[in-house]
Order: C-alpha cells, then sequence, then structure tokens
C-alpha cells in the first residue's frame, strides 16, 4: 500500500505577510484632509457672503420701493384731503341752490294748495330748515281738513300734523298746522333705445 502525503509534509507553513505603510502617506493623508476641510469651509463661507450681499441687495431694492410708496400714499393723502373738501363745497353750493329755490317752490306750492280749498286764510307763516308752521282761519271744520287734503296733495309737503282748530266769537274757525317742505326728487330718466335697433 502506497500513502500519498498531499500536505506536504516537508514544507514549512506560510505566515501572513504585513505590509507596512511609509510614515510620509499618514502625514499625506493629514493634509488632504485638513486641505478638503479649509476648501469646504471656505466654500461654505463664500456661498454664506454671497447670500449675505444677496439678501443686502434685496434689502435696498424693499427701501427704495417702500420709499417710494410712501410718496405714493403721502400724494393720494393729499389727493383724498383735497377730494373731501372739494366735496364739502360742492355739497354747500348744492344746499345754498336748494335753500335759494326751497322758498319760493314751497310757496308756490302753498298758494296752490290755498287756492284749492275755499274758505281758508294764512294768517301767519314761518319757516326753519324745510319745517313749515302755520296759522290761519277758516269759515269751517270741513274747509280747514280740505287745506290739509289739498297740502297732501301736491306731493311737496309730508308729515302734516294739523293741530288744534278753535272758533272765535266771530264764528271762525283759527288752526295751527305744521309740515315737512319734501319736494319729489326727479324720476331717472329711462334710456333711450338705439337708432335702428329692432
Amino acid at each position: 500500500m502506497i500513502k500519498v502525503n498531499l500536505a506536504g509534509a516537508g514544507r514549512k507553513p506560510r505566515v501572513g505577510v504585513k505590509a507596512r505603510m511609509p510614515a510620509s502617506f499618514t502625514s499625506v493623508l493629514s493634509i488632504v484632509i485638513v486641505l478638503g476641510t479649509g476648501g469646504g469651509g471656505y466654500w461654505w463661507y463664500s456661498s454664506l457672503t454671497a447670500k449675505l450681499a444677496d439678501l443686502d441687495s434685496r434689502k435696498v431694492q424693499a427701501e427704495k420701493q417702500k420709499a417710494e410708496l410712501d410718496a405714493v400714499i403721502k400724494a393720494d393723502q393729499v389727493i383724498e384731503a383735497r377730494k373731501k373738501v372739494l366735496e364739502q363745497r360742492v355739497k354747500i353750493v348744492e344746499n345754498l341752490q336748494t335753500n335759494r329755490q326751497s322758498p319760493v317752490v314751497a310757496l308756490d306750492q302753498l298758494a296752490d294748495a290755498i287756492d284749492r280749498t275755499h274758505f281758508v286764510w294764512l294768517a301767519n307763516l314761518d319757516q326753519k330748515d324745510a319745517i313749515l308752521s302755520m296759522s290761519g282761519i277758516g269759515t269751517s271744520l270741513n274747509a280747514i281738513a280740505d287745506f290739509y287734503s289739498n297740502l297732501n296733495a301736491t306731493g311737496f309737503f309730508k308729515n302734516v300734523d294739523q293741530g288744534a282748530a278753535s272758533q272765535d266769537p266771530s264764528g271762525n274757525w283759527t288752526f295751527t298746522l305744521r309740515c315737512e317742505f319734501s319736494p319729489p326728487r326727479p324720476a331717472a330718466s329711462a334710456p333711450q333705445p338705439a337708432a335702428g335697433g329692432n
């Protein structure tokens, strides 16, 4: 019988090889790490500086826009103040025109109501703003009631308040009456149809 030693009996077992790095490699690696850290720090710092410069320029633009808007707001306030003054002047002029025409129109309408009423005469008439206070004489209570109705029928007087009526020794009736002069507003004109329309 033949025995074969496949393990190699006469050979020495191999020992693992240890590789040593040169000492200069560690210092190179340290320099690379330091340079990488410094480069990253410089990049980060430069990006922050760029962002800061961008924010500063935006701030300058925003302040410029704010100054422009402040000027517009001040101009708008001046225009609004002028508008209010002009509106007050227009209102004063309109009131003057209305007050200039109102007594004439009020007396015309009052005269018309008296003309349509028989046997009623006015003795006194006072006006304060739009309120008319009057006193007069009528031959009967029916005549005074007719005057009251005719005053309402003109459409120029509202809140007609008839005071007490009393009979004097001559048989006539004295009365007092109070009302508010309120002329009807003109109706808005209807829009005209376009010429040639169907």
